[in-house]
């Protein structure tokens, strides 16, 4: 059910850059999606060209199968307020009107969505990597117009297109201006500082930038020594894999089915094919994530794929200490594998008690707590580890390491749990 408050969400598409296809999707697909994630229900286009904008869209992508869109026919050969304004419903109930030709955070759009009162979108000071890209978008005094504006009908100019509309709303005072430049940077589940960028529909010259920024943002922060290793290689497959249509969930399925096999091959005995495999892992379990944010196909089942991860990343312990005492190289193996499965427990209340007090990832708190995120107890480091010890001749001796590793990483991630709540608390 349309949640009355919300606003009308008008998209103003034009074939030309609305269609422009950056890492597989087209910027208005990109934006539909996005709106879906903001809980938008409903959305019409409005289009010179309405049919080009329907056989775009149909059939209808699953990733945006929850938001119910319409298609019209401007009434001239351009869009103008007066084509929007007939849409509006009666009164000063706020609308939408988004440039389908440009790309918008979707912190921008979810500002825009709570806005209260009438506002525009603008950006103050794009940066320098965002230049070429924002440089011919349109410009009032120190501001540059991003393409997206909420606001009552009764503030749209007669016969004005939709770039005059926001000119004139930029120079007249008569609306908020939401700067772009002065927007939280801080992404919790990311772990990482990142500013909110626009840009219009790129020349073809400039697109391989514009899917740079887009890949960009779909890697997370604060990563630990493999992981930022596996990065590059996971960003080259996925600037691939993007334009295919393989989805997010497809990934995790056929990773969780990898996973499987190091586990067999571990209970088995086969510890150096298990390990060569459980390093592919490594990169693979970073590609379903980044493929739903680059291609906006994030999913409720898709944010709790890290369960099933666990699962599976226990399953190697377990697989692993069945091994070591089944041929008696490590007769306490079992105690090793509960000490590790109890430390990372002990881990994820630590960082239960951190976000509480800080609203971070205690991962990304402070200088230390990014330091111990490099080198701290984690599945990819622990199979580094035992891969250091397998080639070493000591794959016992590795196992019974990074176990204790592990223990050692719950007992400083507490520390600082204690430490931040009890620092809060004296505030």
């Amino acid at each position: 059910m349309t949640d009355p408050a919300a606003p009308q969400v008008i998209i103003v598409a034009e074939p030309e850059q609305a269609l422009v296809e950056l890492c597989g999707i087209s910027l208005l697909e990109r934006q539909l999606r996005i709106l879906q994630r903001l809980s938008v229900s409903h959305a019409t286009i409005v289009s010179a060209s309405p049919d080009a904008i329907r056989q775009h869209l149909e059939p209808p992508s699953w990733a945006r199968a929850g938001l119910a869109v319409r298609v019209l026919d401007a009434a001239d050969r351009v869009v103008t307020a007066d084509d929007i304004r007939t849409l509006c419903p009666p009164g000063e109930s706020q609308i939408l009107v988004i440039d389908g030709g440009t790309y918008f955070d979707a912190r921008l759009l979810a500002k825009l969505l709570r806005h209260e009162r009438a506002a525009l979108l603008v950006d103050s000071a794009p940066p320098a990597y965002l230049q070429p890209l924002t440089k011919n978008a349109a410009r009032v005094a120190h501001n540059w117009i991003c393409g997206a504006a909420a606001l009552p009908a009764s503030l749209l100019p007669d016969g004005k297109k939709l770039r005059a509309v926001f000119e004139r709303l930029g120079e007249s005072g008569a609306v908020d201006l939401i700067d772009a430049d002065a927007q939280p940077t801080y992404l919790p589940d990311m772990r990482r500082n990142t500013r909110p960028f626009w840009f219009p529909a790129p020349r073809p010259e400039h697109e391989k930038l514009a899917e740079h920024l887009l890949l960009d943002a779909a890697q997370n922060g604060t990563l630990d020594l493999p992981a930022i290793a596996h990065a590059p290689f996971e960003t080259g497959i996925i600037r691939r894999l993007c334009r295919t249509r393989i989805t997010p969930m497809q990934i995790t399925l056929f990773t969780a089915a990898v996973s499987s096999v190091v586990t067999v091959l571990f209970a088995s005995g086969y510890l150096l094919a298990g390990v060569w495999l459980a390093l592919i892992v490594g990169v693979l379990d970073g590609l379903d994530g980044k493929q739903a944010r680059v291609k906006v196909e994030t999913t409720e089942l898709g944010k709790r794929e890290h369960v099933l991860d666990y699962v599976l990343e226990l399953s190697w312990w377990i697989a692993l200490a069945y091994h070591f005492a089944s041929t008696g190289a490590l007769p306490h193996a079992y105690a090793l594998a509960l000490l590790l499965v109890g430390s990372d427990l002990v881990d994820r209340y630590a960082k239960r008690i951190a976000k509480q007090h800080t609203g971070r990832n205690l991962d990304d708190v402070a200088p230390v707590d990014r330091f111990v995120r490099l080198i701290g107890g984690r599945r990819n480091i622990y199979i580094w580890m035992f891969a250091i010890g397998l080639a070493a001749g000591a794959a016992d001796k590795a196992f019974a390491f990074f176990c204790y590793w592990g223990a050692g990483t719950a007992a400083v991630h507490m520390l600082r749990a204690f430490w931040i709540a009890r620092q809060r608390r004296a505030v």
